[in-house]
């Protein structure tokens, strides 16, 4: 079994950080074939954040993907990394069947961790002839910018309001880690299109403007929180909202794995106003991006082989 990790600690380890979060990726007939499923260890993950500050651990979610129906595992990846280009990546294929050919202008509202991925993929699917950039701290949306110019041949620029980011703009893209809204309803004119990668960046006065609305996931329309019962300081906005308040009628939408198998349809016509609801992951992701970063791990060489024997036993509980 292969341990893949650029966790550079001593005394660190993957199984360690896997009492925040683990993602196993079970491997079913085939090198192509995975399932997975995320556990969290709800218990673990507020002791863990507590002491990370003053103990300088590093604390991610680790991926284990398992050879067979047995659970014999192949490997364990810190999946921090990943996961950032899976929200890009499942963004990417929203804009993509849902934002207009023609769009020039892109609003990105966020410039922090998630951000990035959310650039690379709309760019990869689109040609953008300007990308503006809005966040409330000047100095994270211009570091920001100057790293994206490092990276993307684009014309890239940080704006001072999120007005000013979204005037005129063809597709806005929000990325932040914000409990309330941050897409304005009067923002959507006909043509543009929009997305999130939170359930709280958005609201039912915001869907309901749309025309289309995919969802990466409607029968989830949001994320655990992972929150022990009697935990302070808790705001009532994570835990009610359009998601759960019967303001939205979810029937009515179509996934983006529907799009992709032909089942339901994408942007069908320039003036409509499209949404893109990156609101939840799925195991089965994690299964075919471990399955990749696994493969590439082995033809580069590069992870720590360790004994199957320490995660296997031959006595049953």
């Amino acid at each position: 079994m292969t341990s893949v990790s650029n966790m550079q600690r001593p005394g660190l380890s993957c199984i360690a950080a896997g009492l925040l979060g683990m993602i196993a990726l079970a491997h079913a007939q085939g090198d192509d074939d995975s399932r997975a499923v995320k556990v969290i260890d709800a218990t673990a993950a507020p002791a863990l954040a507590a002491t990370a500050p003053t103990a300088g651990l590093d604390i991610r979610q680790v991926s284990i993907r398992s050879e067979n129906s047995a659970g014999l595992a192949l490997a364990i990846l810190p999946d921090g990394v990943m996961q950032r280009m899976r929200v890009g990546a499942t963004s990417g294929l929203g804009l993509k069947h849902l934002a207009r050919q023609d769009v020039q202008r892109l609003a990105l509202i966020g410039s922090g961790w998630q951000a990035g991925t959310q650039l690379a993929a709309a760019l990869a699917v689109r040609r953008f002839r300007e990308v503006r950039v809005y966040s409330p701290r000047r100095e994270t949306r211009e570091a920001f910018v100057s790293e994206s110019l490092k990276i993307h041949e684009a014309n890239i620029v940080a704006v001072d309001s999120a007005e000013a980011c979204v005037d005129g703009a063809d597709v806005i893209a929000a990325a932040t880690s914000s409990m309330v809204r941050v897409i304005e309803p009067r923002w959507l004119k006909p043509g543009v299109h929009v997305s999130c990668i939170k359930t709280q960046e958005v609201d039912a006065e915001v869907i309901n403007r749309c025309d289309r609305v995919l969802f990466s996931n409607r029968r989830q329309t949001k994320h655990y929180d992972n929150v022990m019962k009697g935990t302070p300081n808790v705001k009532a906005e994570s835990a009610r909202g359009w998601w759960n308040d019967g303001a939205v009628r979810m029937d009515q939408f179509a996934d983006l794995a529907d799009v992709l198998a032909g089942r339901a349809l994408g942007r069908q016509s320039d003036r409509e106003i499209t949404g893109f609801m990156n609101n939840v992951g799925t195991g089965l992701q994690f299964a075919a991006a471990g399955a990749y970063v696994l493969k590439k791990a082995r033809a580069q060489g590069v992870g720590t082989e360790l004994p199957d024997d320490w995660f296997s036993e031959d006595v049953h509980p």
